[in-house]
């Protein structure tokens, strides 16, 4: 007799983390593929997984929560990208360039997830809102952070004036997340190679000494 979900074996005691993880990552691919949270129930990512969907209260008490879950997970993971796209690089323009380069590949070729990082209402790095300005902490975390002090090395050597760092991060994060969606919704328009536009908005908006 068939059943609607296929069981499987209950993880060992001290593993329930696990299950968490295949809940997010679940719920993450459901994202990908339909490109809409809505896509998210308890019972569509309980099935996915195969367990029952009350197995999921464990760790989730609502859709939004995992795609809260999801949410966090993806930031940190842009944020691992870029550090990786920039790690070796000396020279801070060349590394601002590098880190926005790779965030912007990380949108062009995720956009259904970083459409979901920035079309909702959260603070900066995927935190919940809760009703506070934003503080340095929240300028000097996750991928903002990185292009703040992006900014601020170009300052500290001379190759930028801008007067600002978390400023001209602000303008030039603007510009950058502009490019992604635009480019992602307007695929047809006849748009200049990445190589092209790329260091002259950086160099623009950054204040980068010619």
């Amino acid at each position: 007799m068939s059943t609607e979900v296929e069981r499987r074996s209950k993880n060992p005691r001290g593993a329930g983390g696990r299950l968490r993880d295949e809940i997010v990552a679940a719920a993450r691919e459901m994202l990908v593929e339909q490109g809409h949270e809505t896509a998210i129930t308890l019972r569509g990512v309980a099935r996915r997984i195969g367990i029952a969907a009350p197995s999921i209260y464990t760790h989730f008490s609502t859709p939004e929560a995992i795609v809260q879950a999801v949410v966090v997970d993806t930031f940190a993971e842009m944020t691992a990208y870029i550090d990786t796209a920039k790690a070796g690089i000396e020279d801070p323009c060349e590394r601002l360039l590098a880190g926005c380069r790779a965030y912007m590949t990380f949108g062009l070729e995720n956009p259904n997830l970083y459409g979901l990082l920035f079309t909702r209402n959260r603070q900066l790095g995927g935190r919940s809102p809760e009703g506070r300005a934003v503080t340095e902490d929240d300028l000097r975390g996750g991928s903002f952070g990185q292009l703040v002090q992006g900014v601020q090395d170009c300052i500290d050597a001379g190759v930028s004036s801008a007067p600002s760092a978390p400023g001209a991060a602000l303008e030039l994060w603007v510009a950058m997340h502009g490019l992604v969606s635009l480019r992602g919704a307007q695929y047809q328009m006849p748009w200049p190679p990445r190589e092209a536009i790329e260091p002259s908005l950086v160099s623009a908006l950054a204040h980068l000494r010619p």
